[in-house]
């Protein structure tokens, strides 16, 4: 049969084969990092085991070597550190590599892209106070953001690259390599806890390693990492790891400085993940969970020592609830979910069993941004719902109660990932289901496989072949969940693929129809995305009734935009405002086709109703300087336009209103400045194009007429002049809605013009 390997040649060899560690630390290097460990736990009054020589300190036999063999064990662990966040910068860079290059998704138009308040320009304290402020959904002004921290690194991207999606993406990765790192640094610490008796002093940095990087790579958390907005997500849980492992070392610290340093670290970062999102304020409960179990571990339990902690880690949590949440407001948003708060409850029993299945057999078929999840409405409807709230009752407290006297380990990794799945799976009204909510609970549970694993791979040291067969299997497993988490974060590069994507994975739900139905009429796919609005019309199926108004007004955008049916368009523009009664967005399309169709009173009057609502929206100023236009009231669209534009300077909209006022004034030299500027920040715009043509015509500028008519002609393509100038001069009126008529019998005679003389030139040329 042959004899075992030592201990220690099993130790070394197991490290050997994961290409980790490079050498073993020596024995009396490893007897002066226990003692020193021990003594300054001591000085934090944990429990030390007298009666253990392992843990016994001896300082008179080890003070003289303990010098040298110390700075031995810190070399090698600074090393082992090293190595590993160079190899998860590295590995980080190959698996998101795609991302860098992630299109503007779903919520980040509304809480990025057009939120105005977030276009920093300046870097002053108004500036950066407004970036704390949010459109009000009611009659006042502005609110005050819930996550102010998190808009604000928002209003700095836009600061450095305005609209580029490169630097939020870059920010999004380094929050998440931070939080990773972060996560290696507490796992590694926390196993070589005197709780432990150096079971794990030579597998430490292993373990740590392999589930950091598990977690890091894994493709549930591609959502928080390339969806811009679910920076929230990754921002807070870097925050949290940051905080608890500054607790960490403030309990082990051996000296005062040290001890001060990491409770100021932990305050700090925890008081900036609770300005960074909601779900951060169970961070007290979480190190009260971690003081309990791995620190004070087997002890018995003193009530009055667990109330003392235990009180106000809760009083923490119901601080930071009521600083972000109205508690008469709990329940206010129902009103727009398909769903009851106890319907809820229950149904988030089940939706926690998805995630853990999500995370522990990942995929990439499952894996999206918007999941279909049936309502329970009973604890029998579906069967599976009494069976999860049990299965998820019975894991918690036997992990809080059996397991963390015998595996502490376990214990907190499974007590961990149910506490923090409390505020979004609780009965607050939030959508049911979102793969970013798993940032933060699954941090710690992958120690729990990689813990068996290396203890399988010990146990079978004597065995060769097994091990490295083991070791291979490991290695396939990463590299697998590495090029799902690749590919699932290459689909956020298209619009249309990734909607696509979410249509074939949830197909029933209407929200996913109505955005790759927009997708499609994008891309001149027309009749697919009439189809696919159709069903969003018929499905029903919502998990925000809103989405029924959002159908009536995508229909609006496809009557309006394809079939030029205004008044068909205006109907369905009215719907959607009846159904959605604080969409910015509905409001405006239902004024500005109100307008194209020569009711200019109703679209004043809906614009008035919207500037009680957003009264410094400059969108909505800039509508209603182009009905005054409209109405022939220059001076008044002139102060509307000005203060759109002071409300925010990167508003382009106000730059149109300007040139139009200066044409009909006569001063053409203002109007085409003022044109000029438009255009180069619309270049896609015939409206300026044409205005251009007749202004450059009118002042002689005839060079320049020839570069607007040679785009006019690579736009029109193969149709006639007089065809294509009528159907998109129409258009670009309705979308654009300014006071310049186009005559398609002038414009044609300008371009007329334009091109035989260019032909003439041509001609001369030759």
């Amino acid at each position: 049969m042959g004899c075992r390997f030592s201990t220690h040649r099993r130790r070394q060899f197991l490290t050997n084969c994961i290409y980790l560690d490079f050498n073993v630390i020596g024995e009396q290097a490893k007897t002066a990092v226990r003692i020193h460990a021990h003594k300054r736990i001591e000085m934090q009054g944990l429990d030390v085991n007298p009666q253990n020589p392992s843990t016994r300190c001896e300082p008179e036999k080890t003070i003289d070597a303990s010098e040298d063999t110390l700075s031995l064990a810190v070399g090698h662990y600074t090393k082992q550190t090293v190595t590993a966040l160079l190899f998860f910068l590295v590995v980080l860079l190959l698996v998101y590599a795609s991302s860098f290059s992630g299109i503007w998704i779903y919520d980040d138009k509304p809480n990025i892209l057009e939120n105005d308040n977030d276009h920093l320009e300046k870097i002053n304290v108004s500036s950066l106070k407004k970036t704390l402020t949010i459109k009000s959904q009611d009659l006042s002004a502005t609110e005050r953001v819930k996550r102010p921290l998190a808009y604000l690194s928002f209003a700095l991207n836009w600061y450095v690259g305005k609209n580029q999606v490169f630097g939020y993406h870059l920010a999004n990765f380094l929050i998440h390599f931070t939080a990773t790192v972060f996560l290696y640094l507490f796992i590694k610490n926390s196993l070589m806890l005197p709780i432990f008796d150096n079971k794990y002093q030579g597998s430490a940095h292993t373990a740590a390693f392999l589930s950091a990087i598990i977690w890091a790579i894994h493709p549930i958390h591609v959502t928080a990492v390339t969806y811009i907005v679910q920076r929230m997500a990754s921002m807070a849980g870097m925050f949290t790891i940051v905080s608890m492992y500054g607790y960490l070392k403030a309990r082990t610290a051996g000296t005062v400085r040290g001890m001060i340093g990491g409770y100021a670290a932990c305050g700090l970062c925890a008081l900036a993940a609770f300005a960074t999102k909601q779900n951060s304020a169970m961070l007290p409960v979480s190190l009260f969970l971690y003081e309990m179990i791995m620190l004070r571990g087997a002890a018995p339990i003193d009530l009055k020592k667990t109330l003392r902690w235990g009180l106000p880690a809760l009083a923490i949590v119901i601080l930071v609830g009521l600083i972000y949440t109205d508690p008469t407001h709990l329940l206010s948003g129902y009103e727009k979910r398909a769903f009851t708060p106890i319907e809820r409850l229950m149904t988030e029993s089940r939706v926690v069993m998805i995630y853990l299945k999500m995370l522990f057999y990942p995929l990439l078929s499952e894996l999206t941004l918007v999941h279909d999840v049936d309502v329970s409405t009973s604890l029998w409807s579906p069967w599976t719902t009494l069976p999860s709230i049990i299965l998820v009752a019975a894991s918690f407290f036997t992990a809080l109660f059996w397991l963390s006297k015998r595996q502490p380990l376990i214990a907190f990794g499974i007590a961990f990932f149910f506490v923090n799945h409390a505020i979004e799976g609780s009965f607050i009204g939030l959508e049911l289901i979102y793969e970013h909510r798993n940032y933060i609970p699954s941090m710690f549970l992958f120690l729990i496989p990689v813990m068996l694993l290396l203890k399988t791979l010990n146990y079978f040291s004597y065995s060769r072949k097994f091990q490295m067969l083991y070791v291979v299997s490991v290695a396939v497993i990463l590299a697998s969940i590495g090029h799902s988490t690749y590919a699932y974060s290459n689909l956020f590069r298209h619009g249309l693929i990734f909607w696509r994507d979410n249509a074939n994975k949830s197909p029933r739900l209407s929200v996913v129809q109505n955005n790759y139905g927009i997708e499609l009429m994008k891309h001149g796919f027309n009749e697919k995305a009439f189809q696919a609005l159709q069903r969003a019309m018929a499905m029903e199926r919502y998990f925000n009734l809103s989405q029924a108004g959002v159908t009536y007004h995508n229909l609006g955008l496809y009557y309006q935009t394809i079939e030029n049916d205004y008044k068909q368009a205006l109907s369905y523009f009215k719907k959607a405002t009846e159904i959605t009664l604080n969409s910015k967005t509905m409001w405006l399309a239902y004024s500005m086709c109100e307008l194209v169709n020569g009711n200019v009173e109703k679209a004043e009057s809906h614009l008035k109703v919207c500037l009680n609502k957003w009264p410094d929206d400059p969108e909505i100023l800039n509508a209603m300087g182009k009905v005054q236009l409209w109405k022939g009231r220059t001076d008044a669209a002139l102060a509307y336009a000005q203060q759109a534009r002071r409300a925010s300077t990167g508003t382009v909209g106000p730059l149109a209103i300007f040139g139009e006022i200066y044409r009909l004034q006569g001063n053409l030299a203002k109007a085409v400045f003022f044109w000029q500027a438009y255009r180069s920040e619309r270049p896609e715009s015939l409206v300026a194009a044409l205005i251009l043509s007749e202004l450059y015509y009118q002042t002689g500028n005839y060079g320049r007429l020839g570069r607007v008519v040679a785009d006019l002609t690579a736009a029109k393509g193969d149709k006639a002049w007089d065809v294509w100038l009528q159907e998109r001069i129409t258009q670009a009126k309705l979308s654009e809605a300014v006071t310049y008529t186009q005559d398609p019998e002038s414009i044609l005679s300008v371009i007329a013009y334009s091109l035989r003389r260019e032909s003439e030139k041509a001609g001369k040329g030759r």
